[in-house]
C-alpha cells in the first residue's frame, strides 16, 4: 500500500508540473507572437505533444488507482480468509478439549468407584467385629473376598448373587465372611439368601 501511495503522490506531482508547462507555454508563444509578430517553430506541435502526454498521464494515473483497489481487494480477502482459519482452528481446538474431557471423565468416575468399593477392610475395622460372628476368619481371607465381590459388582447391571454362584465363580465365599461383612454393612444379604454389595458412604 505505501508503494502505491507514494506512486500516486508522484503522478499527482507531475500531473501538476505538466499543467505548469502547459500554461508556460501558452503564454510565453501569446507574448512572443505579440512581440515579434512572427512565430519560430511549430507552437501547436509543441502543445499538441504536450496534450498527449497529459492523456498518457491520465491513464497511468488510472491504472494506479486500479492497482491501489484490487490489492485493497486482496487484502481484505487475505484478512478474511485468515479470520475464518483461525475461527476453524479454535473450534477444532475446543471440541478436541471437550472430546478429551468427555473420553477421561467416565474413565475417571468409574476408576475413583473402583477404588472405593475395593477399599480393603482394615485391621482395626476388622477387630470391632464380634469374634462370634467373625469366628476363625482370617483378614486376608475376607478382603479377598471381598475384593472378589466387589469386582463382580463393578457391572452395574448385575443383580444380588447366590452362594453357588460364588462357589462356581471361584470365590473365597465362607459363612463367617458373608457375615462380618453384613456386620460391617459392606454386603445386603435378604431372605433367600442373595448378597448384594452396599455403596460405601
Amino acid at each position: 500500500m505505501e508503494t502505491v501511495d507514494k506512486l500516486e503522490a508522484m503522478f499527482q506531482k507531475t500531473e501538476a508540473d505538466i499543467e505548469y508547462v502547459e500554461k508556460r507555454l501558452k503564454f510565453d508563444f501569446m507574448a512572443n507572437a505579440r512581440e515579434a509578430g512572427t512565430v519560430e517553430g511549430n507552437p501547436l506541435q509543441l502543445l499538441e505533444n504536450l496534450s498527449a502526454i497529459k492523456a498518457r498521464h491520465a491513464a497511468l494515473c488510472a491504472q494506479v488507482e486500479e492497482i491501489e483497489v484490487e490489492q485493497k481487494r486482496s487484502m481484505d480477502s487475505i484478512r478474511a480468509h485468515l479470520d475464518t482459519t483461525v475461527r476453524m482452528v479454535n473450534q477444532l481446538q475446543s471440541t478436541a478439549d471437550v472430546q478429551a474431557m468427555l473420553t477421561e471423565e467416565p474413565q475417571t468416575q468409574a476408576q475413583s468407584e473402583s477404588q472405593n468399593m475395593c477399599e480393603e477392610v482394615s485391621e482395626g475395622t476388622f477387630e470391632t467385629v464380634p469374634r462370634s460372628v467373625r469366628s476363625n476368619l482370617k483378614l486376608n481371607d475376607l478382603n479377598t473376598f471381598y475384593k472378589q465381590l466387589s469386582e463382580h459388582f463393578s457391572d452395574k447391571n448385575r443383580g444380588p448373587i447366590s452362594t453357588q454362584r460364588m462357589k462356581k465363580l471361584k470365590m473365597k465365599v465362607s459363612d463367617s465372611a458373608l457375615k462380618t461383612l453384613q456386620h460391617l454393612k459392606l454386603i445386603e444379604l435378604d431372605n433367600k439368601g442373595l448378597v448384594s454389595l452396599l455403596a460405601k458412604d
